[in-house]
Formats: structure tokens, C-alpha cells, sequence
């Protein structure tokens, strides 16, 4: 009889290509059409707002810039915890056309939305059909980041499609090393090739990474090279390599594993985690959109619960 360790990786990861496709969701690849960029007017939202404008022209997409207040006269506050100037809505519009008004090669829609971030994002996500949401964060620390967490780790929760953050200005969008980190689960292969499918156009090095943390439940080494050269076939053409990595926590490792390799983006696929459990023990996605220097893409599109997170 095998360990238990062993039966539960088993049951946890699969063994091939095959138990992935049988088991996996529907793909739904990534069509860059409609591009969303909350801003609060800060630093780290410019961040974002020149980073999509770079993704528009590549892609030709339409830009939407807006900006979410819980009411028409009190903006939130900023990324960079400062408080915008700005009095009342029609003064937010003007402000949002203002900062469009140089990028006439751009078709851009500005909106103020009314409400909390993250759930005033959400719902024009699903009114406009948006297919990439790019911010700036400067991230949350301390009380902060273990009760309440960023905006940006609000909207990662609770917005269902792939946001990318941005920590520091985005000089090119060319990912000549891009980093997918996983546990590589069946549920995980559509938001890998949604992945892939975004990243091609860069003609990148894909790099595969696991987290070993030396958990009682981490699969047996041999397992997890083979499930990750299972998901390294879904690769082709493109070069791609294989990693296990072992740190203290999932975050912490995907982090340091990226600063080594010096990557240009990471990309996570987001699955929700129960909210009592997410204080408890921390999302891997949330901590890593927090800490990590390098931009994170981290796909989320499936409204189903899942249950397992990393």
C-alpha cells in the first residue's frame, strides 16, 4: 500500500496529459479586446494607466479608464495612501478625459463608477466584456495585509478575470522569461494555456514552477517532476523548463525563484479561496500580488467554486 502522502498526491495532481484533458474545464483563451484600468490618480495607478496604453496599441484593443468612489464627493483613497484632490464626479470625469487627452492613437472609454472598488469593478467586468484589468499597487503591510489586504488584493478576490499588477514602471512589454507557478492541478490547465495564450505573442521562455515548503502533504519529488513534465509538453513550441523549488512558504519561493531567474512577468492561476480560510492560512495569490517586485498576471475566469488554492 502506498504512504498516505503518496495516495493523496496521487488523488491531489493526476498522472498525465490525459487525466488533464479528461478532467480539466473548457479552455477559454484570452482575447485582448477590452483593457480595464482602475486608477485612483496615485503614482502606482500612472504605473498601470502607461503599461495599458502599451497594450492597446500592441493588440489594438479599447482602453477603459475609470474610476471607483464609494460616493460621488469622497474618492477612495489612493495606492500610495494619499487622498486624490478632487471634489465631485463631474470633476473625477474631467480629470479622467484629462489624463487620456495626449493618447489620441488610443480609443479609450472613461467612466466613474460609484461604489467599493473591488465590486464596482466586477460589475462593469461583466457589463463590457473585459478581458485584461491592469493595476498599480504599492501593496499592504502589517494589520493591513493580514485583515483587510490592498485594493488591488480585493479586486484579485473577488473580480473574475485576469488582472495584471504592476509594482514599478513597465519599461517594454517584452516577457523574454515569463514564470507560470502552480501546483499544476487538472483545474489549473485552462488557466496555464489562457496563459500561454496571452504570453505567445512575445515568443517567451516558459519556466514551471512548483513550491515544495517541506509540508507534510508536498508530493513525492518524483511525482511532481512528472506532473510538471506533463503540463511542460502543453508548452510546445515555445522553449520551455522545469522547476522544484524549495523555500519556507509558496510566495516567498515563487518570489525568490523569479528574482534568480530574473523574469520579466509571473502569471498564477487564481483559484477563490473560503474567506475564514483566507485569514487563516493566507492565499498564495493575494501574498504574492502583495510582495512580489516582478508584474503578476494572475488568471481568474471561472465563477465556479474551486477548492484548492495555489
Amino acid at each position: 500500500m502506498w504512504p498516505f502522502s503518496l495516495t493523496f498526491a496521487v488523488e491531489r495532481w493526476g498522472l498525465n496529459l490525459a487525466l488533464l484533458a479528461k478532467n480539466a474545464p473548457s479552455v477559454k483563451l484570452i482575447v485582448m479586446k477590452n483593457i480595464l484600468v482602475p486608477t485612483d490618480f496615485s503614482v502606482f495607478a500612472g504605473y498601470a494607466l502607461d503599461a495599458a496604453l502599451q497594450f492597446a496599441r500592441r493588440f489594438d484593443a479599447q482602453l477603459h479608464l475609470v474610476h471607483a468612489a464609494k460616493s460621488a464627493g469622497k474618492p477612495e483613497r489612493t495606492e500610495d495612501g494619499g487622498t486624490p484632490k478632487i471634489a465631485a464626479a463631474s470633476s473625477v470625469a474631467d480629470r479622467l478625459q484629462q489624463l487620456m487627452m495626449p493618447y489620441s492613437d488610443v480609443t479609450c472609454t472613461t467612466r466613474v463608477l460609484n461604489g467599493p472598488l473591488p465590486k464596482a469593478l466586477a460589475s462593469y467586468v461583466d457589463q463590457h466584456g473585459i478581458d485584461l484589468i491592469i493595476m498599480g499597487s504599492h501593496g499592504a503591510s502589517g494589520k493591513q495585509e493580514f485583515f483587510v489586504g490592498s485594493n488591488t488584493q480585493k479586486v484579485v478576490r473577488t473580480v473574475h478575470c485576469p488582472v495584471l499588477i504592476l509594482k514599478e514602471p513597465l519599461k517594454s512589454i517584452q516577457f523574454d522569461k515569463v514564470v507560470f507557478a502552480s501546483g499544476f492541478y487538472p483545474k489549473d490547465r485552462p488557466a496555464f494555456l489562457a496563459f500561454k495564450n496571452l504570453v505567445k505573442h512575445f515568443v517567451p521562455e516558459f519556466h514551471l514552477v512548483t513550491i515544495h515548503t517541506s509540508s507534510l502533504f508536498d508530493p513525492p519529488y518524483v511525482l511532481s517532476r512528472e506532473v510538471l513534465e506533463d503540463y511542460q509538453k502543453l508548452c510546445a513550441p515555445f522553449k520551455s523548463e522545469v522547476h522544484i523549488y524549495r523555500d519556507f512558504t509558496v510566495d516567498q519561493g515563487i518570489r525568490s525563484f523569479s528574482k534568480e531567474l530574473e523574469a520579466d512577468l509571473i502569471g498564477i492561476s487564481n483559484h477563490d479561496r473560503h474567506p475564514i480560510k483566507r485569514m487563516l492560512v493566507g492565499s498564495n495569490v493575494e501574498a504574492l500580488v502583495n510582495h512580489s517586485r516582478v508584474p503578476v498576471l494572475s488568471i481568474d475566469f471561472q465563477k465556479e467554486e474551486h477548492q484548492n488554492d495555489y
